[in-house]
């Protein structure tokens, strides 16, 4: 009987992909500074964790527009 091999993994490690990929650490400076940003257009005040989802909302449509770019260049 053969020995199962173990599954090869995938691993794609190149620059662009990890530029989009990682989580980046936010300081509570950066995150003031969009609450006071967001608060102007908004109207009302915003609390940390609302800045702090502003920045991950943000983050995340930036990294689908670099996905569907690096999708469009691999047709």
């Amino acid at each position: 009987m053969k020995a199962a091999r173990p599954a090869k993994r995938a691993v794609r490690r190149d620059a662009e992909a990890d530029l989009f990929s990682r989580r980046r650490v936010v300081d509570e400076a950066f995150l003031e500074r969009t609450a006071r940003l967001f608060e102007a257009r908004m109207g009302r005040s915003l609390s940390t964790e609302d800045a702090r989802q502003i920045v991950d909302n943000i983050g995340g449509f930036f990294r689908i527009l670099a996905e569907w770019e690096r999708i469009d260049r691999g047709k």
